[in-house]
């Protein structure tokens, strides 16, 4: 086969390939998506019977909440952070300058990128051995055992890193920098009423 053949070749398995993983990239920030909605949703409800219990009578005062509570904000913080990551919203990435030269920007990106999946790692591993750590302890009040609170890390460590990597993926095939992730934020932009913007990203 020509060297420009399987030049081709290569380029068409290797862009499908990175199609494949933006589209299982898509899944899984849909996935946590719905997931950070609930836990916002299940830490409104549980703070706020936790605040009308301290002055409504007839409702029980229950200890419990301020650990759902607790429990809830550390996975949503996690969570959040590789949603962050995946939308190209992360602050590290505001590193990159937007005055600076554009046949700068992919190896800035690319280096940025580097420092997130260390990051990613060092989550993964010491969130692993954190969890372990809980397998024989439980909340005081709740009765949870504490794997729950601490499986947090490595499950977004896990998510980040494969967002990272597919970001870098993304930007090695040439995608622009400050394009990656802004048909995300454009899907979820409101307007004052509240109401999404029609036509946006389109």
């Amino acid at each position: 086969m020509p060297a420009s053949g399987a030049w081709r070749t290569y380029w068409s398995r290797s862009s499908s390939c990175g199609a494949d993983m933006v589209a299982a990239a898509d899944r899984l920030y849909r996935a946590l998506l719905v997931a950070v909605t609930v836990l916002l949703g299940a830490l409104t409800v549980v703070v706020s019977y936790q605040v009308i219990g301290r002055y409504v009578p007839f409702i029980p005062r229950a200890i419990w909440t301020e650990e759902i509570s607790r429990l809830c904000l550390e996975w949503l913080v996690f969570l959040g952070a590789a949603l962050a990551i995946r939308r190209n919203e992360h602050f590290i990435i505001d590193v990159i300058p937007s005055r600076v030269a554009t046949r700068f920007r992919v190896p800035i990106q690319l280096v940025i990128l580097a420092f997130l999946a260390l990051a990613s790692v060092a989550i993964i591993v010491g969130g692993l051995a954190l969890a372990e750590t809980g397998l024989g302890r439980t909340s005081t009040t709740s009765g949870i055992t504490l794997t729950w609170a601490f499986a947090s890390l490595p499950v977004a460590g896990l998510c980040m890193l494969f967002f990272v990597i597919e970001l870098a993926v993304r930007t090695l095939r040439g995608e622009a920098v400050e394009e990656i992730g802004a048909d995300l934020v454009d899907q979820t932009a409101v307007t004052p009423e509240g109401h999404g913007i029609e036509g946006v990203g389109e």
